[in-house]
């Protein structure tokens, strides 16, 4: 019997993979990913959520996707941040389509080569427990941003790392949000991001709740995706390659990771190294101190938010 929605047979959409690109500024880009996803055998459904992006880009994805069946845009009241708006393109595709296999996360400024998709979903298929598959990820030059991760949960510093020699897949303690397979049961039991954090750490969250959820990760190096945004941001840099606003937010994010995710002796430990340690380690290695007033409010930030109970 045919869905309302879409007029087509629930149980073939049911059966597959939908895509969820959360989109914010710069709709070229935004386009490109989405042509990767659909060039992908078999194709996805395609929902892109706009996270009410302030250059008006928004609606030109109506107009660039008009048509299209398998691309579904739903536009945010506002911006809620990475997180929030992974959550809504879940939920729609959930409602759509409850019974999907899978949700693949894909960053707008990321395109994923041909054949990944079903490289992914191969990968989740072959191990019962993987909750949650990611793929190599390349910088735009061609060099390698994301192969494999850890959790270092004494100072939540260095997520990425290189893969085992000569694997093909294989765990990991942790998976980046560029791109990443989500299976469709978890999401049906309530898994979702924690949208507290707004911008950086939420996907190490959404790790650490799927194997507390009894689930495993894994990645698999058949699969690649080129991101474009892995060595650039917009702004003047103050340390490193952040700008003052992503050094807020990644310093509060790691201060609520910290909270919610580490032992009472792990989470000390931090703490010192994120208020003493590190400022000390930025004024040696930038020669500058304007990073210090966004990298401390971020660290006070994320001590001061309230954190609600989990069940």
């Amino acid at each position: 019997m045919p869905t309302p929605a879409t007029g087509v047979n629930a149980i073939d959409l049911d059966a597959q993979c939908v895509a969820v690109v959360v989109h914010y500024v710069d709709a070229a880009a935004t386009v490109r990913c989405v042509q990767s996803l659909r060039a992908q055998q078999p194709p996805p459904r395609i929902v892109v959520v706009d996270n009410a992006s302030p250059d008006g880009s928004g609606p030109s994805l109506d107009t660039a996707f008009a048509g299209l069946a398998d691309v579904v845009v739903l536009h945010a009241d506002r911006n809620g941040g990475f997180g929030a708006g992974c959550n809504r393109g879940i939920d729609l595709a959930l409602q759509r389509w409850p019974q999907l296999a899978h949700v693949l996360l894909l960053n707008p400024d990321a395109t994923l080569t041909p054949g990944s998709l079903a490289e992914m979903r191969a990968t989740a298929r072959r191990h019962a427990r993987a909750g949650l598959v990611g793929c190599r990820i390349d910088k735009s030059d061609g060099s390698p941003w994301y192969g494999n991760g850890r959790w270092p949960a004494w100072t939540l510093s260095g997520f990425h790392r290189p893969p085992p020699a000569g694997a093909s897949e294989h765990r990991a303690g942790f998976v980046t949000g560029c791109c990443m397979l989500l299976a469709g049961d978890l999401l049906r039991a309530g898994l979702r991001f924690d949208e507290d954090y707004f911008l950086y750490c939420e996907d190490a969250d959404l790790c650490r709740e799927v194997e507390a959820r009894g689930r495993e990760l894994w990645v698999t190096q058949k699969a690649v995706a080129n991101h474009d945004g892995g060595g650039s941001q917009p702004g003047e840099r103050v340390l490193g390659e952040l700008n003052a606003g992503r050094l807020y937010w990644l310093s509060r994010a790691k201060v609520l990771l910290a909270r919610r995710r580490l032992r009472p002796l792990q989470r000390a430990v931090f703490l010192a190294v994120a208020w003493l340690l590190k400022p000390i380690a930025g004024l040696l290695h930038s020669r500058s101190g304007r990073f210090l007033g966004p990298y401390l409010r971020g660290l006070r930030d994320g001590w001061r938010q309230r954190l609600p109970l989990r069940g």
